[in-house]
């Protein structure tokens, strides 16, 4: 009887054993590699950065996802309203930009910065001048980069945004 129950142990013990050694052998899932590059991350910027200055909506506007939200709140076809009246009301642009991180995740990017915009009016001598950070989440639509959320804010001075700054 001994020997039969001595048996038993050593068949369960060799069950566990042999179930936990099959586990081991099994190969690490396969990984993702990211949709987007840093490369691709900071080109999609500058580019993002180029159209602004011309102030083509229609292409700017290409840089957005359908669905795109900027400051928590704005919708695409808001977001459309406001570049718009930005454009048609600016005698020019200039955007500068400090790229501070970029993060890659496998589903797309998160770029962080500050920036300086500087508006000059239509038919004024001043300008307007908007800096603070700013943040993009990039994704990547149809093999396309696209912003999917765009967050920024602005550094508010004891003075007023016009400036006459020298270009």
């Amino acid at each position: 009887m001994a020997a039969k129950g001595i048996s038993f142990v050593f068949l369960i013990a060799l069950c566990f054993v042999g179930t936990y050694s099959l586990w081991a052998q099994v190969p690490p899932p396969f990984e993702i590699p990211p949709v987007i590059t840093e490369t691709e991350a900071r080109r999609f910027i500058e580019e993002y950065i180029n159209q602004y200055t011309k102030m083509d909506i229609e292409a700017f506007m290409a840089f957005f996802s359908r669905k795109a939200i900027e400051n928590r709140m704005l919708t695409y076809p808001d977001i459309r309203d406001v570049y718009r009246m930005t454009f048609d009301n600016s005698e020019s642009l200039k955007y500068d930009l400090e790229v501070s991180t970029i993060q890659i995740f496998k589903d797309g990017a998160a770029v962080t910065g500050r920036y300086e915009v500087i508006q000059a009016l239509k038919g004024s001598p001043y300008r307007k001048v908007y800096k603070g950070n700013i943040q993009w989440d990039l994704i990547q639509e149809d093999g396309v980069l696209k912003i999917k959320e765009i967050n920024y804010g602005r550094d508010y001075r004891w003075d007023s945004p016009w400036h006459p700054y020298p270009w």
